[in-house]
């Protein structure tokens, strides 16, 4: 038994020592790819039947694993869970190793159909065999970097599959092996270039929404004219749609112009010619004068609103890339109305063909009779009259007859209008032309003027003789019952006050008349015995008459007194 026990301790005592000569060294590891230099970031893994540690390599490439006991391990390099490489070692008789990892860094270069880089494209390698995958997307030279791809000779990985797309559509699918030998390669896609111009029939470039579209794919792209776009071939995306559109207006959605089908297996541009023109609205009055400031509306039968513009200085306004009315797309009868705010003026239907792309629409003016009179209701004669339309910015003018009327001819609608007599407007305001007779009232003119002459006291002077005098030259007066004088002024303005008392000129005033009014001329005097005394002679006529008031009561109060005192 003591036996036993004694060959159990040294048992133990020989492994410790063992253990204790291994714990005191590590086992390092020194990474590379096949060109030799040092790989950091590669994970390692050591393992035997009882054990595994993994580490991954420093920015140096090496990796240490401490602590581990005596025996042979396994270690291998690990790059997308892939075994890029692999040795055995016996530790601690091997405390150093190096490995080399069977990975390469590609690049590879997307050509279109006609050899030309394709930008753009998404590639995707994946593993046949495995579960490498890698994701980028060509650059501006069709090249796309990959970097450690296990080589397609591991029994993990084999060929890879190269898949590119341009948009959802797969372009290119291909087949590569990644090896020592070879670190580029050239692939070919189904990509080929194209641009589309559209010219009306002229030659012109019309600006209109290109599309692109495929029938059998969820393919389509949105083109510019001018400009060419790579595309997928008709081989894997089929027929492809081409399609034109224009927005006439912002409150009209867009019209179809072309529609067409088209195979695009090769680069190429395309052109398509549309029966369209500018087309040049002239509107014009009645007389042939243009008209400007107002709103053309154009829209076809089939199409509906292609614009609406206002003319300008020439009564023009220009619609660009108007369809005619057959052809491609085809817009039917057209029809072209003006507006002035709002009222429609003149509408005319019209089929638009090549060589009558200048369209004249004529205005007719309304024959207005206008009747100016006085406050009164009586007719002002030899009144000017002057309208502006804010619109058309046209100014009319004319003088009233003896019955107060003046005739214009006008485009309907608003206006803005005023009335001057005698170099004085008289009335101003806005009207509607549209009406066939407007009466217009002036206020300034006929105005009723009276004075009445009252002395210091407020007694009325109906003796007074009064003469008013406008613009150099007396008015005709007449005496009311209320002892003021009347007279009609012509016009507002300054009128001249002159009073006489007994052939005398004892006032003169100058007064503003521009409405019915009654001017009160108070004189400085009071009438006294059928004659003006001046306040300053009245105030010292009542001044004497307190004096002597004053001296009467003294006298009689002294009388008063002295009779009193007798009496005692």
């Amino acid at each position: 038994m003591r036996l036993a026990i004694l060959l159990v301790a040294l048992i133990l005592v020989l492994s410790q020592l063992a253990l204790g000569q291994g714990q005191g060294e590590s086992l390092t590891v020194r990474v590379f790819d096949i060109s030799g230099s040092p790989r950091g970031g590669i994970e390692l893994r050591l393992s035997n039947s009882t054990f595994t540690r993994m580490f991954e390599t420093t920015a140096q490439g090496v990796a240490e694993f401490r602590l581990i006991a005596p025996g042979v391990y396994n270690l291998s390099a690990l790059v997308d869970g892939v075994e890029v490489a692999q040795t055995t070692v016996s530790f601690p008789a091997q405390t150093r190793v190096n490995l080399t990892l069977m990975i390469q860094s590609i690049e590879l270069f997307v050509q279109d159909l006609d050899g030309r880089p394709a930008s753009g494209v998404s590639i995707e390698l994946r593993s046949e065999n495995g579960p490498v995958i890698r994701r980028g997307s060509t650059d501006p030279n069709g090249k796309i970097s990959i970097r450690d791809l296990p080589f397609s000779n591991l029994s993990q990985v084999g060929p890879y599959k190269v898949l590119g797309r341009l948009g959802e559509v797969v372009v290119l699918n291909s087949t590569i092996n990644v090896s020592p030998q070879a670190s580029e390669y050239s692939l070919s896609a189904e990509i080929i270039r194209v641009g589309v111009t559209l010219l009306d029939y002229r030659g012109g470039t019309v600006n209109a929404t290109l599309k692109l579209s495929s029938e059998s794919l969820n393919f389509s792209t949105s083109l510019a004219a001018g400009k060419t776009y790579s595309i997928p071939s008709s081989r894997v995306a089929g027929p492809y749609i081409i399609e034109a559109s224009k927005r006439y207006s912002p409150q009209t959605p867009e019209i179809l112009l072309l529609k067409e089908t088209a195979l695009l297996d090769r680069s190429q541009n395309l052109t398509y010619v549309l029966d369209l023109s500018d087309i040049v609205v002239v509107v014009r009055d009645d007389a042939g004068s243009a008209v400007r400031g107002l709103r053309v509306l154009i829209e076809s039968e089939k199409l509906g609103v292609l614009g609406s513009s206002t003319t300008g200085t020439g009564g023009e306004v220009t619609f660009s890339a108007i369809p005619f009315s057959k052809g491609r797309p085809g817009a039917g009868v057209y029809r072209i109305i003006v507006y002035k705010d709002g009222i429609q003026l003149s509408a005319m239907d019209v089929s638009l063909v090549p060589g009558a792309e200048r369209i004249t629409v004529t205005v007719n003016r309304v024959e207005t009779l206008f009747y100016v009179l006085n406050p009164r209701g009586l007719p002002l004669p030899n009144a000017t009259i002057t309208l502006v339309d804010p619109i058309t910015r046209r100014i009319y003018t004319a003088t009233s007859d003896a019955e107060g009327r003046a005739t214009l001819h006008l485009i309907q609608g608003m206006h803005q209008f005023s009335v001057s007599y005698m170099g004085v407007e008289v009335a101003s305001g806005a009207l509607n032309a549209t009406e066939p007779q407007i009466l217009i009232q002036a206020t300034k003119v006929d105005i009723e003027f009276r004075v009445r002459v009252r002395d210091w006291a407020g007694n009325v002077l109906r003796d007074a003789s009064v003469s008013i005098v406008w613009r150099g030259r007396e008015l005709e007066s007449v005496r009311q019952d209320d002892g003021s004088v009347q007279v009609r002024v012509p016009v507002a303005g300054e009128v001249q006050v002159n009073i006489y008392l007994d052939g005398d000129l004892v006032e003169r005033r100058l007064v503003w008349v521009s409405s019915p009014m009654l001017f009160e001329a108070r004189l400085r005097g009071v009438l006294i015995g059928g004659r003006l005394v001046d306040i300053e002679t009245v105030s010292s006529i009542v001044a004497g008459v307190l004096l002597a008031l004053s001296a009467a009561s003294i006298i009689i109060l002294w009388r008063h007194r002295a009779s009193r005192v007798t009496a005692r």
